[in-house]
């Protein structure tokens, strides 16, 4: 059960990342026609490692789902009539035989052949069966081979349309007694190189991300797109999960291609130059010095756009969805695991036991949490609070039997 709920996930995060682009689709002047017409001309790679392509209509229907129902509006639907329906063996190996005759041609060529030589009635199985069965044994014709595509460059017009993301190495550190690496995690704007948040940790993973990520969005609103490399925090499920239930546009910098990092690039060798040039000794002083820098940068003109970060900020109109002041901004960002539910109501959490009462014991419950903080767990839908298990108060009961 717990690998069908997450292939369930892994299939409408992969769909959510197809159709995230249409949200936010007026900075680049297309229509939403046009939008979904390229789509369709691209390859593109399913969760289980096989090649497709995708209708426009199907795009559109997946995007209707996704604004109706969110996120679970993505997940696949189990067939009522599945496995009733067989390729018989006369039309499997005829598939067989043409695809590999034929490697260039299409599933409807091949259709088209088996109807005209009286392989395949035009009824049964159904054409939707047969290209199944092409799809399950890879039978689609050899993709494309697109010529590699040189890099352009690019400039939003508006705070909030993008925000870029990356990790600079920084040196090792004092943090207490013991010497520790350290990390410099920024997200900057692209419209204004204003930097939203980041700061020094001691961590490559996404938990800065997500902090960093959460306190941009409590200052500035919800960005439309957030560009970041592949590395592993940009990669995880959590990341996914938390653009898909904001309605952010999730960009991956194409593998090998780090030109469209530049800008980010090009701040960090600023870091260097004028920040981590001189000595620190531990975690707090180099995060207080670059906090203090960071504001005389805001301030100080910037070639590229010919005035200030803060000034261009100011100057241009936020695009990002304003959040309202008593919205619970961690509920947005909170990560969430399955876990499953022992015999006496408890679930096991990063070494510490917690109740979940009203749970079946056997099954598996969704827990929220932030991951810096592990004293405040949620689960269930109703998003009830996780209480850790304090054995000392549950003896304590027995002196009062009728409590």
């Amino acid at each position: 059960m717990k690998k069908d709920n997450d292939n369930k996930l892994d299939i409408a995060l992969w769909r959510y990342g197809l159709i995230s682009p249409f949200l936010h689709r007026g900075a680049n002047g297309l229509t939403f026609g046009t939008m979904l017409d390229q789509a369709a001309l691209q390859k593109y790679i399913h969760p289980d490692g096989s090649h497709m392509t995708l209708s426009g209509e199907t795009l559109r229907k997946w995007l209707y789902r996704y604004q109706h129902l969110g996120l679970p509006g993505l997940e696949d639907k189990t067939r009522s009539d599945k496995g009733k329906h067989q390729i018989p063996d006369k039309i499997s190996s005829k598939m067989l035989v043409l695809r590999m005759e034929h490697s260039r041609w299409t599933i409807a060529r091949i259709i088209k052949e088996l109807a005209q030589t009286d392989v395949w009635n035009g009824r049964t199985p159904s054409r939707s069966a047969i290209y199944r069965f092409a799809k399950t044994h890879n039978l689609q014709r050899d993709p494309h081979i697109h010529p590699e595509q040189n890099a352009r460059p690019f400039a939003f017009d508006h705070f909030g349309q993008l925000w870029s993301a990356d990790f600079l190495h920084g040196p090792k550190l004092f943090y207490g007694k013991n010497k520790k690496k350290t990390y410099l995690h920024v997200i900057l704007d692209d419209c204004s190189r204003y930097i939203v948040h980041g700061g020094f940790y001691l961590t490559e993973s996404v938990e800065p991300l997500i902090y960093d990520l959460m306190g941009g969005s409590r200052r500035f609103g919800i960005p439309q797109r957030f560009y970041t490399d592949n590395g592993a925090a940009y990669s995880s499920r959590h990341l996914k999960i938390i653009c898909a239930r904001n309605g952010i546009d999730l960009v991956h910098t194409p593998p090998y291609r780090p030109q469209g990092r530049g800008k980010v690039e090009r701040f960090f060798r600023t870091v260097r130059d004028q920040v981590l040039c001189d000595k620190f000794k531990t975690v707090e002083q180099v995060n207080t010095a670059f906090k203090t820098w960071l504001a005389r940068y805001h301030e100080t003109i910037h070639s590229s756009i010919e005035c200030s970060p803060l000034q261009k900020r100011l100057q241009t109109r936020n695009c990002c969805r304003v959040l309202p002041p008593s919205v619970d901004i961690e509920a947005l960002f909170r990560m969430e695991r399955r876990c499953r539910v022992y015999k006496d109501s408890t679930i096991r959490f990063k070494k510490k036991q917690y109740e979940v009462s009203g749970c079946l014991p056997g099954s598996r419950v969704t827990i929220y949490y932030m991951p810096w903080d592990k004293t405040y767990i949620y689960y269930g839908d109703e998003m009830k609070k996780a209480r850790m298990t304090d054995l000392g108060a549950n003896a304590r009961r027995f002196e009062h039997p009728g409590q």
